[in-house]
């Protein structure tokens, strides 16, 4: 792949007015229109207007999710997600169609905006036009976030330069090479996220991420976190515990599905698992927070008066004696039945079950039940991931 300087990149009056929305509370703010239907947007120079959107699919709320947390980790400015388009300093729609100035069958659309009294961005994807072609969907969205981040085309020349001086889109460079491309893609598949250039062009406009340090932790080995606490306080999950333990890297999972993973640690002595966050804050242990010690559940079933609270069958019982003999290894984690909850899947060492935890919206845990392979294999088959099968066994 080519090597694309920056400057052909950049466009200084896009990254002027991207700089003007960051600079206004030091934050890009950044809403999805999920529900679909009709709904009102400000349309800029064409005036407000009612579209009929798609509904976005939590799979595809979930990569912008992605996206933006990968991006966040290399490039300077600070991202986050709001509820209401009216906070929001890009919004992204499913539109059913894009027709403008007589031409139709656009793909996708960003049009500049003021919302109270501050600039924004609305950003359109023609959502049939891409003929149920997802990854060229999601390719779109991440084109269009590169110009709202201050990015132009290779091809084009308003402000004085060109890529090897090459102004048609269909001779010049391809995605691979920038996702400001316009070119079909080498190797038939759109890539998923900013190309080598992009980044490097992201970094030299905002500068280089500069607030976080990543830690890298091997897997089995033990680590020391003297001030980890569950959601209620207590150190280590344990009112009575002030000693510091030693715990068990397993691995990464998205507990709470917001595009960041944490780090995921066992200890047997306290019987608890624990999630550490990027940015390793012991202090956001509680609601929303992401590095905490994992709180303990009831099983349904004890709930219902099905088994006996602590017997064999009891899956909180089991979970945490297994945790106590150091006999589980975290396998994969996904929202496989599609309900906005994160499921980590968990093996046994010894091979008799698997666990499946299911997890609050802020990653705790709500409960966890154990199954056989058949079972196993049975619901993610059913759910359309039966390519996971083989991550877990």
């Amino acid at each position: 792949m080519r090597i694309i300087a920056s400057n052909f990149l950049i466009n200084n009056e896009l990254f002027e007015r991207a700089s003007q929305i960051y600079d206004f509370d030091n934050s890009i703010d950044i809403y999805l229109h999920t529900s679909g239907g009709n709904a009102v947007v400000n349309g800029g120079v064409y005036g407000e207007q009612i579209i009929n959107s798609y509904e976005v699919g939590f799979a595809d709320e979930y990569f912008l999710k992605s996206l933006i947390a990968k991006l966040d980790l290399q490039i300077d400015p600070q991202f986050s997600f709001v509820s209401e388009k009216d906070q929001s300093d890009i919004a992204f729609y499913y539109d059913s169609e894009i027709n403008i100035d007589g031409e139709e069958n656009i793909l996708g659309l960003i049009i500049p905006i003021t919302r109270n009294d501050k600039p924004a961005y609305e950003i359109f994807l023609n959502t049939p036009a891409f003929e149920n072609k997802t990854d060229y969907l999601r390719y779109a969205i991440i084109h269009e976030l590169g110009h709202a981040l201050g990015l132009e085309h290779p091809f084009n020349g308003e402000d004085g330069d060109i890529f090897e001086n090459q102004k048609s889109p269909w001779q010049s460079a391809y995605p691979e090479e920038t996702v400001m491309a316009y070119r079909n893609p080498l190797n038939e598949e759109w890539p998923q996220f900013f190309s080598d250039n992009d980044i490097n062009a992201l970094k030299t406009a905002w500068g280089d991420e500069s607030q976080i340090v990543l830690k890298e932790y091997l897997v089995n080995n033990y680590y020391e976190f003297d001030e980890i606490k569950d959601f209620d306080g207590f150190i280590h999950g344990n009112k009575d515990r002030l000693s510091t333990d030693r715990y068990k890297y397993q691995g990464k999972s998205d507990l709470d599905l917001d595009g960041y993973e944490e780090n995921i640690f066992t200890n047997s002595s306290i019987q608890r698992w624990i999630s550490v966050g990027i940015r390793e804050n012991f202090d956001n242990y509680g609601e929303k927070g992401n590095t905490r010690v994992i709180g303990s559940y009831i099983d349904p079933l004890v709930e219902f008066g099905q088994i006996i609270k602590d017997s064999p069958h009891d899956s909180e019982k089991r979970f945490s004696n297994d945790l106590k003999i150091d006999n589980l290894i975290l396998k994969i984690s996904g929202d496989f039945d599609s309900d906005g909850f994160q499921e980590v899947y968990w093996k046994t060492k010894d091979n008799t079950a698997y666990l499946r935890a299911l997890m609050h919206a802020d990653g705790n845990i709500q409960y966890a039940n154990y199954q056989n392979e058949a079972q196993m294999s049975d619901y993610l088959t059913s759910k359309g991931f039966e390519n996971f099968i083989s991550d877990i066994i």
